[in-house]
C-alpha cells in the first residue's frame, strides 16, 4: 500500500508553488501622464523611448509621457555592487556598464544610483573624460537630482585637485546633511560620501582635525555607501595614529 502524502506537505508544496508563479509573473509598473498604468517587463530606454514587454509583445512609450516606474533592480545592478565592494573597478565597469547603457533615465533610485557609480569606477581607473562624461550624463538623465549630480562632479573636481570647485558642490549637501535627523536609504550613501569628500579637502588644506571629523562622520552616521565608508575609516586611522583629534 502506497504512502498517501500528508495534507501539511501538500500545502506547502502549494505554497511554494504559488510563491513561484508569483515571481515569474511578477511584472513592472509604467505610470503615464495622463494616469495610465502600464504592467508589463521594462527592456530598456532607447531614443528616449522606453521599451517595454506586454505578453509576447514588445511596445514603446515615450519618455516624456513617462511619470513613474515600479521595478526591482536587476540582478546586475546587485552583481556590480558586490565587484564594487570587493575594490574590482576592471569588473565593476564590466558588469555597470551595460545596465547602465541599458537603463540610463529610468526613473528609479538604483537605476539613478548606477548611473553615477560609473563615473566613480571611471575614476578608480583614472579615466577621466569618461568620468566626466558619465557624471554629465546623470546631470541629463536626472535634471531634478541635482545633490546626487554634484557629488559625481565633486569627487571629479577632488581628482583634479580643483578643490575650490569641489567644496562649492558639497556645502549645499552638507548643509542639508546637518538639518536631517535620520538620513533616508540613498539619502545616506549621498551625505556620507559628501563628508568623505570634504575631509579630503580638508587634508590636503592641513586642516587635520577638521577632516577627521568628517571622516568619522562618515563612518559613524551615514555609511551607507560601504565602500566610502571604508575609505573614511583607513583616513580617519592615519589621521589617529598622527595624534590628529577632533576639534
Amino acid at each position: 500500500m502506497k504512502a498517501s502524502a500528508s495534507p501539511y506537505l501538500l500545502l506547502i508544496a502549494v505554497l511554494a508553488l504559488s510563491g513561484n508563479l508569483a515571481r515569474l509573473h511578477a511584472e513592472d509598473i509604467v505610470v503615464l501622464k495622463d494616469g495610465q498604468r502600464r504592467p508589463g517587463v521594462i527592456l530598456g530606454i532607447a531614443k528616449e523611448q522606453l521599451k517595454l514587454k506586454v505578453g509576447p509583445v514588445e511596445t514603446s512609450v515615450p519618455m516624456a509621457q513617462v511619470v513613474s516606474v515600479t521595478m526591482d533592480p536587476p540582478k546586475a545592478y546587485a552583481d556590480a555592487l558586490e565587484q564594487w565592494k570587493t575594490g574590482d573597478a576592471a569588473k565593476t565597469l564590466a558588469i555597470l556598464k551595460p545596465l547602465v547603457d541599458k537603463f540610463l533615465g529610468l526613473p528609479t533610485p538604483w537605476a539613478e544610483r548606477a548611473a553615477a557609480l560609473l563615473g566613480d569606477v571611471y575614476l578608480a581607473l583614472d579615466k577621466i573624460p569618461d568620468a566626466e562624461a558619465a557624471f554629465k550624463a546623470v546631470q541629463t538623465a536626472y535634471p531634478n537630482s541635482d545633490s546626487l549630480s554634484n557629488i559625481g562632479l565633486a569627487r571629479l573636481a577632488v581628482a583634479k585637485s580643483d578643490y575650490a570647485s569641489a567644496r562649492g558642490k558639497l556645502v549645499p549637501i552638507l548643509e542639508e546633511a546637518a538639518s536631517v535627523k535620520v538620513a533616508p536609504a540613498g539619502k545616506s550613501a549621498m551625505y556620507g560620501q559628501a563628508f568623505y569628500l570634504m575631509g579630503v579637502i580638508r587634508e590636503s588644506e592641513g586642516t587635520l582635525p577638521e577632516a577627521l571629523q568628517d571622516y568619522l562622520t562618515t563612518v559613524t552616521l551615514f555609511h551607507e555607501d560601504e565602500v566610502v565608508a571604508a575609505k573614511a575609516q583607513e583616513r580617519a586611522d592615519i589621521l589617529i595614529e598622527k595624534n590628529v583629534i577632533v576639534p
